[in-house]
């Protein structure tokens, strides 16, 4: 066990130390302000004061962690060997502990910015994105520089070997772009793609009357390539609205999908655009989706990543979700909260930790493709970095596709080679 002494105990320590020794260092530890104590402790002792202490690591405190208020911080970032530091308590010294609660916390999030178009925070405006640190797992890389430091003053201590894991989640927003809609439905919106002269949306239309199958259904497809991968799937079933388009939630097609996906895969609400200024609704759907597969539904993640801190995530608390996984920008790749391990939610309100755990994402389909503008050839290096990334630092990777994007139309021509060689990547 390791014993880590500090003159002052706050819930934000507490937080942070958790996260870097249970959840990425996966060690035991205990947090003590008896100097006594730690002086005679015989195991691995880490020092978060301004004092020093024989025979242990010190990490200098900066003040944030001792903290009660959310207040913008002065930070400047240093790069010392290819690895960004900031909240600097000496020369060449830097707390790592206030580090990483600044980026766990999403803390400049809290502070007023500028939204973008469907009122998110943006990428651009992240210290990650502007100091050029967002495709780093900069927590985990921090945590293993503890863990060496450790591990070099107590070389008879004995960290536990990670291992580098994948998941792959894929969020239905539409399951069919024509089976599942009424007559009337299907035969007005082609006779309005006629009119408008939507060439390829009308060929599929007339393709689908045809053959019966839907662009969209590329189901078997993602069971066939990716059976050998954790797969997660995150069912939209809003009502319809100007962002909400899946097909209506009762049709029988919808269901039969649902439950088939269900009976090999672990599955999600996907709350709804609108359900970000109407909580009801987060409610309505869950309750939908658990009628359908007949179990709790415990996981999430927002619909266009709309995420407000610390609204979003209280509202999915209420609803009894257990476990979001919507930590990631839309329009650019990398960790959003510097990490690529599952964590708890800490409410910088409330100061304390919340029941919820998130899991980050680092790669979409549409950030690569309708943000990045990248071909399938430069998408796939892009891939391959970032899993590149997780792997030194044995962390989890997770990938975020739609169902649509796998169809080879309308703008994703060759994409699904794309997952193909993301996911021969994780083996």
């Amino acid at each position: 066990m390791i014993l880590v002494y500090s003159k002052t105990i706050s819930s934000r320590l507490i937080y942070v130390l958790n996260v870097v020794f249970k959840y990425v260092l996966g060690v035991d530890y205990k947090l003590t302000k008896s100097l006594a104590d730690f002086k005679n402790h015989k195991g691995p002792k880490l020092n978060y004061s301004d004092s020093k202490i024989e025979e242990s690591l010190q990490i200098i405190p900066s003040k944030i962690l001792w903290e009660s208020t959310i207040s913008v911080q002065n930070i400047q970032v240093d790069w010392v060997d290819e690895v960004p530091y900031f909240f600097k308590t000496n020369e060449n010294e830097y707390d790592l502990l206030a580090s990483s609660f600044w980026m766990l916390t999403r803390y400049e999030e809290y502070l007023p910015f500028t939204p973008d178009k469907h009122h998110r925070y943006q990428a651009e405006d992240s210290l990650a994105y502007q100091q050029g640190f967002l495709k780093i797992p900069v927590v985990n890389v921090w945590c293993q520089k503890i863990k060496e430091e450790l591990s070099a003053k107590f070389p008879e201590y004995s960290f536990p070997k990670r291992k580098f894991k994948a998941l792959n989640t894929l969020d239905i927003d539409t399951a069919y772009f024509s089976k599942g809609k009424g007559v009337f439905y299907f035969l007005g919106g082609l006779l309005v793609d006629v009119l408008k002269k939507r060439k390829e949306k009308v060929q599929v239309k007339l393709s689908y009357l045809k053959n019966r199958k839907d662009v969209f259904d590329t189901f078997d497809f993602i069971e066939k390539v990716s059976k050998n991968t954790k797969t997660h799937y995150f069912f939209l079933l809003g009502d319809k609205s100007e962002f909400d388009s899946n097909i209506k939630h009762y049709k029988r097609c919808l269901k039969r999908l649902i439950k088939k996906i269900g009976a090999k895969h672990s599955i999600g609400i996907h709350p709804s655009y609108i359900s970000n200024t109407e909580n009801h609704r987060v409610t309505k759907e869950k309750q939908r989706l658990e009628k359908i597969v007949g179990s709790e539904v415990t996981t999430s993640r927002q619909h266009f990543l709309k995420l407000e801190f610390p609204k979003t995530y209280e509202h999915l608390i209420s609803n009894g979700i257990k476990v979001d996984y919507s930590m990631g920008f839309a329009s650019q790749v990398g960790f959003r909260a510097g990490i690529c391990n599952a964590y708890p939610f800490y409410n910088l309100e409330l100061e304390q930790e919340r029941p919820l755990y998130v899991v980050p994402f680092q790669v979409m389909d549409g950030t690569l493709n309708t943000y990045l503008l990248l071909s399938p050839e430069q998408a796939v290096k892009e891939v391959k970095e970032l899993i590149h990334q997780v792997k030194k630092v044995d962390g989890l990777f997770v990938s975020l596709w739609h169902n649509s994007s796998l169809s080879e139309k309308f703008g994703w021509q060759g994409w699904k080679k794309v997952y193909q060689e993301m996911l021969i990547l994780l083996k």
